[in-house]
């Protein structure tokens, strides 16, 4: 069982935490998510496996109890995609929330060169990664081929 802290609308900690997969009523729960872009100006965008919603995202995850949604992003590129980053490397974009769900998301930006097949993937989270353009992330986010909530941020924040 994985424990959520809840937050408020303003990302302030609550004294309240939630069971992974229940639905907070009663405050928001916190995920952390990265757009990773390279010096070609592409974006590293990851393939969900078919055990999650087989759909196009980039990295991210639920930030558990007692964890900070800056641990939170570095212990997720390390397991869902095999990159080590320290946090000098991440810049911080914005907390936002996401309309139809009750969750905040602590946005964050990492530009580096990756060599993509160094990396060693979590298969029961990542079908594969691919480096992509912003007009393809476009075509996959209208197609409804892009995890929803991620395509709202990259739309409001990597497009403007």
């Amino acid at each position: 069982m994985e424990l959520l802290d809840l937050y408020d609308e303003k990302g302030n900690k609550l004294n309240k935490t939630v069971e992974r997969g229940k639905h907070p009523y009663d405050g928001y729960i916190l995920l952390s998510i990265v757009f990773i872009k390279n010096t070609k100006g592409e974006y590293l965008i990851q393939k969900t496996s078919k055990e999650k919603d087989f759909k196009y995202a980039t990295t991210g995850g639920h930030v558990t109890t007692g964890e900070t949604a800056l641990s939170c992003i570095i212990r997720e590129l390390e397991e869902e995609i095999g990159l080590k980053v320290n946090e000098e490397e991440l810049r911080f974009i914005c907390l936002d929330s996401f309309p139809k769900k009750l969750c905040l998301f602590s946005v964050y930006f990492l530009e580096k060169d990756i060599n993509i097949d160094e990396l060693t993937l979590q298969k029961e989270e990542v079908e594969f990664i691919k480096w992509m353009s912003k007009d393809e992330i476009l075509n996959l986010i209208e197609t409804n081929e892009f995890k929803e909530s991620h395509a709202h941020l990259f739309q409001k924040y990597i497009m403007e």
